[in-house]
C-alpha cells in the first residue's frame, strides 16, 4: 500500500483487544472469536445481505445503538470486531496492488490488508454517531522488528475530546495513545473532506481528501 501525493494536486485545493467490556458485551465478543475462527461461511460473490458476518456487524452496532454506551465503548467494540479479520495482501484478493476496499467488499471476501479494516472501522464508527473530527485515517509506515522491515501501514485515530489520540491498529489489540506507538511513524491523515499533514500538537491542511486517488474511487463505489 502506498500513497502518492503529488504537489500540483495538493496545490490545485489549497493550501491496532478486548477491553474491560460491561458483561452485556461478553457473549458478543465471544461470539465475534467462534464466528472468524470457524471455516468460511460463504464462498466469494455471496449476496451481503445473507452474510452471518455483515448480521453480526448490524447486530453489534444496533446494541452499541440500545444501550447508549460510552463513545470510547463504541470505538473498542469496533476495533475488536474488525481486527479478526484475517489480514491479506490486495495481491491475493483483488488481483491487484493499492486496492482499498469498502467495508461490504471486505466483509465479502473476509479478508483483507491495514487499509481495508481502518476504513472499515471509520465507516462503521460513523454509522455510529462518532463525529468525523474524532476520526481520522493515517497514513505512514510502521517497524516490524522481528522481521528487521518498515513497511507502509494505515490506522484509524480516535481523537476525543480533551484527551491525547488513541490508535486503532489491525496489528494490535490494544488501544494505545499515539504516542507510545514507538513503531509507528504517522506522516498524512484524511476524513471525508480534509486532508492532513500529521502533527501531534498542530496537524497542517494539505487540502481536500479527493487529492488521494484510492480514497476518492472508494467514495464512488460506496
Amino acid at each position: 500500500m502506498r500513497i502518492h501525493i503529488k504537489n500540483s494536486d495538493l496545490e490545485k485545493t489549497g493550501s491496532r483487544v478486548y477491553g474491560n467490556f460491561p458483561g452485556i458485551f461478553q457473549w458478543s465478543l465471544m461470539g465475534l472469536v467462534l464466528l472468524f475462527c470457524s471455516p468460511l461461511w460463504a464462498a466469494s460473490g455471496t449476496d451481503m445481505r445473507e452474510s452471518p458476518i455483515k448480521i453480526r456487524l448490524q447486530n453489534l452496532v444496533t446494541e452499541l445503538r440500545l444501550q447508549g454506551v460510552l463513545e470510547k465503548t463504541k470505538v473498542e467494540a469496533v476495533n475488536a470486531f474488525f481486527n479478526h479479520i484475517p489480514r491479506a495482501h490486495d495481491n491475493k484478493v483483488w488481483g491487484r496492488k493499492d486496492y482499498w476496499a469498502t467495508p461490504d467488499e471486505l466483509l465479502q471476501r473476509r479478508r483483507g490488508d491495514c487499509e481495508d479494516v481502518a476504513i472499515a472501522k471509520y465507516f462503521t464508527l460513523r454509522k455510529l454517531g462518532v463525529a468525523d473530527n474524532h476520526l481520522r485515517l493515517a497514513y505512514g509506515k510502521i517497524a516490524d522488528l522481528q522481521r528487521g522491515v518498515i513497511e507502509p501501514h494505515m490506522v484509524l485515530i480516535y481523537m476525543p475530546d480533551n484527551d491525547r489520540p488513541l490508535v486503532l491498529d489491525s496489528l494490535n489489540r490494544n488501544l494505545r495513545k499515539v504516542s507510545e506507538r514507538h513503531d509507528l511513524v504517522l506522516e498524512y491523515t484524511f476524513n471525508l473532506e480534509s486532508l492532513w499533514r500529521w502533527q501531534s500538537d498542530s496537524p497542517v491542511l494539505l487540502g481536500k481528501a479527493e487529492t488521494l486517488e484510492p480514497w476518492r474511487k472508494l467514495l464512488e463505489r460506496l
